[in-house]
């Protein structure tokens, strides 16, 4: 009786190969779904790290309907220091501003939205701002003078393809307004079913495709598993026949 891997034919062989490729390269498929950070922002590296009222942004930020003043990182307005620069959604036209970042063309994935609100640290008002991206997400906040930085984070899930800016639109004519830190926006793992979309027809799609393109390496990958199931067989019988 054989019952070593040198029973194995070479056919059974290539194909377990194949099928040990296959498989390394699907994993190695999947991994590459990692997150993508698509915007992370603290606004320190803005105007040379100083302070400027009334600022207009370079780059990830248009300012319009208003203005809003960049201040901390230890000048005359550092209200809350150790945080560098942030943004007051108030500036000092007495019109607060609206801040809208550049614009995000955004595949069907799950995404992450994250932000620190702080209070106007200055007079007893509650503040507000309303912040969006696109027709995706939309929600207003409001805090008291003295609250701290708060990181607050919201999913957002996109279930077609679509192009969108995130808005923070601040409240208020005094020069008083909220306080904006640490804006990011994250893309997470692709490979993972959208919120509300559980192998839609979209998806079905995608993973027929996938299969499709994968056929050349399903033909070695199936011969393996054939392969080896024959030689458990044999060893079977081989086994009772002794």
């Amino acid at each position: 009786m054989k019952n070593s891997l040198g029973s194995l034919s070479s056919f059974t062989l290539l194909g377990l190969v194949f099928a040990v490729v296959f498989m390394t390269g699907y994993y190695l498929s999947q991994s590459s779904y990692a997150a993508t950070v698509l915007l992370d922002d603290n606004f320190n590296s803005e105007n040379g790290g100083a302070e400027a009222l009334n600022y207009a942004f370079v780059g990830n930020w248009a300012v319009s309907d208003g203005t809003v003043d960049l201040i901390g990182n230890g000048g005359t307005f550092d209200f809350l220091p150790g945080n560098g620069l942030y943004v007051d959604l108030d500036g000092s036209t007495n019109n607060a501003g609206k801040m809208t970042s550049k614009t995000f063309d955004l595949e069907s994935c799950n995404y992450e939205l994250q932000f620190d609100l702080a209070g106007n640290q200055r007079n007893g008002a509650i503040e507000s701002v309303d912040v969006s991206v696109g027709s995706l997400f939309s929600e207003s906040f409001s805090l008291n003078e003295n609250d701290p930085f708060t990181t607050i984070t919201r999913p957002i899930s996109v279930v077609s393809p679509t192009s969108a800016q995130i808005i923070f639109a601040g409240f208020g004519v005094d020069n008083i307004g909220l306080l904006l830190d640490d804006v990011k926006f994250t893309k997470l793992d692709c490979s993972k079913p959208v919120a509300g979309e559980l192998l839609s027809l979209d998806t079905s799609a995608l993973f027929v495709s996938g299969i499709s393109s994968s056929a050349i390496w399903m033909v070695p990958t199936l011969a393996g598993i054939a392969g080896a199931g024959v030689y458990y067989i044999r060893t079977r019988v081989n086994n009772k026949e002794n």
